[in-house]
């Protein structure tokens, strides 16, 4: 896994948003139902914001064997789910309360003194759910990223006090904090390895103003400035973008 000169990425183009997510919902039932005939169960990271709405309302209506499914966040904010930012709620309301009981979900917030104390209980949490172990964790099968218009993705923020740490292929660490100045509260996130340590990794995003932030990340190489070009420029796997206006 190494970072690349050249972008690496497939562009698939929606009509709208409504199109675009019965594209890209068709896309990840595919890979969801190849990962649980191979391996008996799939992984699937998925973004909180407002973007996936669509995209969760067509997912929970397709026929896919959700007893065999777990399910993570990319990122999450450091607040309980009583919290009106938790991105975990908004995943409750928007996917989970209309999928079975039987899915698994595993949340990146863990009640902790403080959210560095908080890594290690998700960490095994998750390798917990997905029977594995911190060494060799259950890669993941879907990852459907978004991206903001300052071209942050999961909670890579190009104001973080540890952007280079965020966007660092090579990390070691499966999860990792961030706090800045942009952000409202403490982050929790997916390490960059680890997302793209994936079989499928997509970018989800609307509106013509983060297509512009899109088309400069693609033309620039410094991937503290705009950070979604940590998934761009890699040769793990490539970024399928789906986009409308």
């Amino acid at each position: 896994m190494r970072v690349t000169e050249e972008p690496n990425y497939i562009w698939n183009e929606g009509q709208d948003a409504q199109s675009l997510a019965e594209n890209l919902a068709g896309e990840l039932v595919v890979h969801i139902d190849q990962a649980i005939a191979e391996k008996g169960s799939a992984v699937i990271a998925l973004s909180g914001g407002s973007t996936p709405k669509p995209l969760f309302n067509v997912l929970a209506d397709h026929q896919v064997d959700w007893s065999k499914v777990i399910i993570t966040l990319v990122d999450e904010r450091w607040v309980p789910t009583s919290h009106s930012l938790s991105n975990a709620a908004f995943m409750q309301q928007h996917l989970l309360s209309s999928l079975p009981n039987e899915v698994r979900f595993v949340p990146l917030y863990q009640a902790a003194q403080t959210v560095e104390a908080s890594r290690s209980l998700v960490v095994n949490d998750y390798c917990q759910i997905t029977d594995s172990s911190v060494e060799t964790m259950r890669a993941f099968d879907v990852v459907v990223l978004g991206m903001g218009g300052d071209g942050h993705t999961a909670s890579f923020f190009p104001d973080a006090d540890n952007i280079h740490e965020l966007v660092d292929i090579n990390s070691r660490e499966p999860l990792l904090t961030c706090n800045s100045p942009s952000t409202q509260v403490e982050r929790i996130t997916w390490s960059l390895p680890t997302l793209l340590n994936t079989g499928f990794l997509a970018l989800h995003f609307i509106g013509k103003d983060k297509l512009s932030v899109f088309e400069q990340a693609v033309n620039g190489d410094d991937l503290a400035a705009l950070p979604i070009r940590s998934a761009i420029f890699q040769d793990s796997t490539a970024l399928n973008v789906y986009y409308a206006d």
